[in-house]
């Protein structure tokens, strides 16, 4: 029902206007207003698709109420028609468009013209509408990728509000438009490779680990299988960080001292910088709390000394990284007042240029060479502290070296707090599993894995051949680990398969991906465990004791 606001200082005026619009649109609702004021309150209080609008009126004449009803944000997108005298002046004219009016109709009121005008109005009021409500759903897909994003669509927004009718800024639009696509679509393609690339990485962090398990300690090859293992893990780190921008995903968060994982990511760091870089830590003992994840937080130290190692080279320099406990009094950074726990990480390298540091957390904006960098790392960095409650800074100056401030809550709370502990022996077992994936070269190296830990395994490359091979043999054994992603039948629709034929048998679904939405499923479906890919031989061991203790 459209609803129509006329405004005009005298009430014969109102009624012969209402009688019209009702006589010729019979659905509509008329709201009158005697005086400028009233109609501003009016239109913000009723929202009405389109105003007629009287000029000649005490205390307040049309054109005022015009330009302030087109300076409200509540009302500027209201059609607004003005109503005047029977001789219209050229300046009363256009004094009136001036001031925001959509159209202008003369005294005596013509009822075609009006009815037109109004009919227009109300066209042009459901096209805006319906054109904001698609912006609005666009924008919500956009938001959904990265905050950057949103900052972007903010900026659009306002600039589609503020200048919708010109074409350049329709053609300006457009290619944000077309940015934010290309954005979704990378974050969608990201998902979708990742089962694929996490399979592959189980073979190479997988058998790098069997291998070293096989040679002796103090072997030449032990040097050359670590660097394996730790290619693989690199990139088992890029992929997480494409997964991140792509997918917002929920993490395990509790209470950790945060020394101890610095004090792990330094320790590995050594190893990997040049010689010629020096590293100083100041880490107190009574530094505060945190609830956030561990890995994550991992995550964060080593993509910002990574960075800062990467900023010195090979000419050298000094990498500084500090714990301290702060507080913050006033709001800043978009941080609440209260107890935080800094982490400094400072390099004596190049620096940077104002105008770059400004762009650094800028999804896919990478200071590196083509082919050095993927532009994602302090993006992902910025996303996880910012899901932490907390705020990350940058300062740096051309040939003065770059510092980082990464501020995270600390909590009072007396919880038992998760430290890095000392990497206890394999769990291990004799119990029979059947391990199932369409990857041949998965299966064999779980099957290895699997006995080297004890266990008798048989593997099978398809759900339908693990189906019917279970079902001749139920009681034979006693898990199930079975991939996610597999052609004809998926792991959970295996899983449930199979706890018909036999409901206490116990599954484990891997996947390269599993987010919240597959666990929801894949619980609903019986399944008692999870395992990530890559999959490696402590991880498979802690998961498969698990189900069975």
């Amino acid at each position: 029902m459209p609803k129509i606001l006329a405004i005009d200082d005298k009430e014969d005026n109102l009624i012969t206007i209402s009688a019209i619009l009702r006589s010729f649109i019979p659905d509509c609702q008329v709201i009158t207003a005697q005086s400028g004021r009233e109609g501003i309150k009016k239109a913000k209080t009723e929202s009405p698709d389109t105003i007629l609008l009287d000029i000649k009126m005490p205390q307040m004449d049309g054109y005022e109420v015009c330009e302030r009803l087109k300076e409200n944000e509540d009302t500027k997108h209201i059609p607004i028609l003005m109503i005047t005298a029977i001789k219209t002046d050229p300046k009363d004219l256009v004094m009136g468009l001036e001031s925001g009016a959509d159209a202008y109709l003369a005294k005596p009121i013509d009822e075609s013209v009006l009815i037109a005008q109004v009919n227009t109005a109300l066209r042009i009021k459901r096209a805006e509408d319906q054109l904001r409500r698609q912006k609005d759903l666009l924008e919500e897909m956009v938001l959904a990728r990265t905050a950057e994003l949103t900052k972007t669509n903010k900026r659009l927004e306002k600039e589609i509000k503020e200048h919708r009718q010109a074409e350049k800024e329709k053609r300006r639009v457009e290619a944000q438009l077309l940015q934010a696509q290309k954005m979704e679509a990378i974050g969608t393609l990201a998902g979708g490779i990742a089962h694929d690339f996490n399979n592959i990485l189980t073979s190479i962090i997988g058998y790098s680990e069997l291998a070293k398990m096989r040679i002796l300690q103090g072997d030449d090859a032990t040097s050359d299988l670590d660097q394996i293992h730790q290619s693989g893990n690199r990139a088992k780190t890029l992929v997480q960080q494409i997964v991140t921008v792509g997918q917002r995903q929920e993490q395990e968060q509790r209470p950790i001292q945060l020394g101890y994982i610095v004090k792990e990511v330094l320790k590995l760091l050594r190893a990997a910088l040049p010689s010629t870089i020096e590293i100083r830590e100041v880490i107190p003992k009574n530094t505060g709390i945190i609830h956030a994840d561990p890995t994550q937080m991992h995550q964060v130290l080593m993509n910002l000394c990574t960075n800062a190692g990467q900023a010195m080279d090979e000419k050298g320099g000094t990498l500084d990284v500090e714990l301290q406990n702060v507080s913050i009094t006033e709001p800043e950074m978009d941080l609440k007042p209260g107890p935080y726990l800094r982490l400094t990480v400072k390099d004596t390298g190049d620096g940077m240029k104002p105008e770059v540091t400004k762009r650094i957390f800028e999804p896919y904006f990478t200071t590196k060479e083509k082919g050095e960098g993927t532009g994602l790392g302090l993006s992902v960095v910025q996303s996880i502290v910012v899901t932490h409650g907390g705020a990350i800074t940058a300062e740096s100056n051309p040939g003065g070296g770059s510092t980082f401030h990464v501020y995270i809550p600390r909590t009072e709370q007396p919880e038992k707090i998760a430290e890095t502990k000392t990497q206890k022996p394999l769990p291990t077992g004799t119990e029979r599993i059947l391990f199932v994936d369409d990857e041949p070269v998965l299966l064999e190296m779980a099957r290895q894995m699997l006995e080297r830990l004890g266990y008798h395994v048989v593997t099978t490359n398809g759900s339908f051949e693990a189906l019917e091979l279970f079902r001749e043999e139920a009681d034979r054994f006693d898990l199930v680990i079975t991939d996610m992603t597999m052609p004809k039948m998926t792991g959970i629709e295996l899983a449930r398969e199979l706890l018909n034929t036999r409901p206490n048998i116990p599954i484990i679904l891997c996947s390269g991906s599993i987010d919240q939405a597959l666990k929801g499923k894949a619980q609903a479906a019986g399944i008692r465990e999870f395992m990530a890919k890559p999959i490696s031989v402590r991880g498979i061991a802690q998961t498969v004791r698990k189900v069975f203790n």
